[in-house]
């Protein structure tokens, strides 16, 4: 059978499947049969994207969970700096997972850089609250968010770094 016509059946199948004209077993064997073991990698695919997706949604709401543990609850600081640090491991495992998928590796990448932030600055504002410091460390960061923007070519990273150094020189100006 030429390619084209086993093309036609399979996106048949699959509209079938979709939108249940048959049992999806049939639709399922149908698939393997005709793309000869494919159909059921296309499923696994289709599950692991769906996988990929929840978690990016879940490394995403780690930003304003972040917010709310630091300044809307009563815990003690140690323990909302566990949580923080807990934070960015999962970020970090994010990066590891979506190393292969291009679209979905920035959104660890963007909530690591900002998760770290407000860890070093609350961790700062914990143990000091020299003005000074918190600049330095605000711009050391973003020396380091411009020079892995630059040599993973994350346009994002750079823009964003020189966006923190305005902003910071705008605030030491006024201030």
């Amino acid at each position: 059978m030429n390619k084209q016509r086993k093309q036609t059946i399979v996106e048949e199948l699959e509209y079938w499947k979709k939108n249940r004209m048959l049992p999806e077993q049939y639709c399922d064997y149908l698939l393997a049969l005709y793309t000869e073991g494919e159909g059921v990698q296309q499923l696994e695919r289709r599950k692991k994207k769906i996988f990929s997706t929840l978690y990016a949604c879940l490394i995403l709401l780690l930003i304003p969970i972040t917010f709310l543990v630091i300044y809307f609850t009563e815990m003690p600081v140690h323990l909302q700096m566990v949580l923080v640090t807990f934070f960015i491991l999962v970020s970090f495992f994010g990066y590891f997972t979506f190393r292969r998928e291009h679209f979905l590796i920035h959104i660890p990448v963007i909530v690591s850089a900002l998760l770290i932030l407000i860890l070093s600055i609350k961790l700062l504002e914990t143990n000091t609250s020299q003005l000074p410091a918190t600049f330095i460390i605000i711009t050391f960061q973003a020396m380091i968010w411009f020079v892995m923007g630059y040599l993973k070519k994350w346009y994002y990273l750079n823009i964003a770094s020189i966006i923190t150094m305005l902003l910071l020189v705008v605030n030491i100006i006024l201030m």
